[in-house]
């Protein structure tokens, strides 16, 4: 008598066999794929190493100094106009008295302790604020 497991076991060592060759050919389809990133890989690394490395510091502080003659000519060409009602020796604010810039200070600073205390009454209740 014949086993019946004889033609179970040929058909399960068919199957393993062929489930390993495709994962030889798979494996061997990857190291071509791999070879080839590997390839561009260095071109891209030749490409990024011959490329400029950008401005050197010395170009932008220059660039920097030049920006900041740019600025203080705008603001001496644009700050020499005096006020309408004062004199043109006076400085860019009039000739407002130290007094009235204090008290100007002293309500900015009012204010800002007012958004302040608000600030705190609205986190008061907010656990995350």
């Amino acid at each position: 008598m014949r086993s019946p497991i004889g033609p179970v076991l040929i058909i399960i060592g068919l199957a393993t066999t062929t489930v390993l060759v495709l994962v030889l050919l798979q494996t061997i389809g990857l190291r071509g794929d791999l070879e080839a990133v590997r390839e561009q890989v260095d071109v891209l690394q030749t490409e990024v190493i011959d490329l400029d490395r950008g401005v050197p510091m010395s170009e932008l502080s220059m660039e920097l100094a030049e920006l900041e003659n740019d600025i203080r000519n705008w603001v001496v060409a644009f700050s020499s106009d005096g006020p309408p009602d004062g004199d043109p020796s006076s400085p860019a604010g009039g000739s407002t008295p130290d007094a009235e810039i204090l008290d100007r200070i002293d309500d900015v600073l009012a204010r800002i302790d007012d958004l302040d205390a608000r600030i705190n009454e609205i986190c008061a209740n907010v656990p995350v604020c």
